[in-house]
């Protein structure tokens, strides 16, 4: 069995839950079920096909394992009941191929006591969002597996650092992170290319990477105190300046979202919630996920995601989501845009999502 260790430095807070509410430590479950989330949007998105894990429907057949005629072991695992995600992270029977731990945690708590929120509330909201502090460093990671399972990871994890987040609370901005041995991981992975899985349709109940937008806005502020004049800051900004000083990130997140669902959709309440998120009359996740400001050199950045999954409001999303003014005007900086795909929305081929990859490597 070979080893491969990953070295992390957040760039937003890292979130992975524990004791009473708080994330006393970070726990290897919750990277692994991040991982996992975007590998089955990767593996759908490809064309194949991912159980939902919250239905258990996976589970390794010996027998017909043993009955199957495919010449190659990825369809065998299929004739025994295994898609293409739990092949790699286990299902009932069919053990997960790696093993992660953590063997160097270098993470402090952003504040304390840990219990205690940052409450950003935007002038036109009476709650707002409640963050709590989430830990912040570096976090070194050591994957166990053979060799073609470790190089999947680091092809995996390559695209994670780039496009998503590990970790919960996603949707707050939780979870960036840069791989500080990226060129080892480049090494390991070399002339990786993502296959082609099959020719599935995109589902609407689980995350498809057919079906997702990113996005990247980088500015340039041209003074340091350009972060007060953000809706919602003034109210909170002893807590902020202490993380704008030290570790040159700010929680823009809920800004960003409260100016999106309440300044400039357009759409119906039913389906702001799907989108947005709510917590009444039932806890609905947010299908869009915009990280906290971080100071990249010279420049700052705020990148994202989005899951378009209701066909009749993806225009809609997309119009706000990819309008360069509404970043400004919110914002109070100016800056670039920059969005996947570019212009208009439309779903994705399987044919593009290879060609992004491939240009994204």
């Amino acid at each position: 069995m070979d080893d491969l260790k990953i070295t992390l430095k957040t760039l937003t807070p890292l979130w992975t839950g524990g004791v009473e509410g708080t994330c006393d430590r970070l726990h290897e479950t919750g990277l692994i079920g991040s991982l996992r989330w975007w590998y089955e949007a990767l593996v759908r998105g490809l064309g194949g096909y991912a159980c939902d894990p919250t239905e258990h429907s996976c589970k390794f057949d010996e027998d017909e394992y043993r009955k199957s005629q495919a010449d190659n072991e990825r369809q065998r695992l299929r004739d025994a009941g295994v898609c293409d995600a739990c092949q790699l992270f286990g299902c009932t029977g069919w053990r997960r191929r790696f093993r992660l731990k953590v063997v160097k945690d270098d993470t402090v708590s952003l504040w304390t006591p840990e219990e205690r929120m940052l409450n950003i509330r935007p002038p036109d909201r009476n709650r707002g969002w409640f963050l709590p502090p989430g830990r912040m460093g570096t976090l070194t990671l050591r994957l166990d597996g053979d060799e073609s399972t470790l190089k999947l990871l680091a092809a995996l994890l390559l695209f994670v650092e780039r496009w998503g987040n590990i970790g919960a609370k996603p949707q707050s901005g939780y979870g960036l992170f840069s791989l500080t041995n990226r060129e080892e991981l480049d090494k390991r992975v070399e002339a990786w290319r993502w296959d082609t899985l099959g020719d599935r349709a995109p589902h609407d109940k689980c995350p498809d990477l057919r079906r997702f937008g990113f996005f990247r806005y980088r500015f340039t502020p041209e003074k340091p105190g350009w972060w007060p004049q953000v809706p919602g800051m003034r109210r909170v900004a002893s807590q902020v300046q202490s993380l704008v000083h030290q570790w040159q990130m700010m929680p823009l997140a809920p800004t960003l979202k409260n100016a999106w669902r309440f300044h400039h959709w357009q759409g119906t309440p039913d389906a702001a919630r799907e989108i947005f998120g709510s917590l009444h009359p039932e806890r609905v996740r947010s299908k869009v996920a915009v990280s906290w400001a971080y100071r990249q050199g010279e420049h700052w950045e705020v990148r994202g995601w989005v899951w378009l999954h209701l066909p009749r409001t993806d225009d809609e999303v997309w119009r706000i989501l990819s309008a360069p003014t509404i970043w400004e005007t919110e914002l109070n900086v100016p800056g670039a845009l920059a969005t996947w795909p570019r212009g208009t929305w439309k779903p994705w081929a399987i044919a593009d999502i290879q060609q992004f990859l491939e240009a994204a490597a």
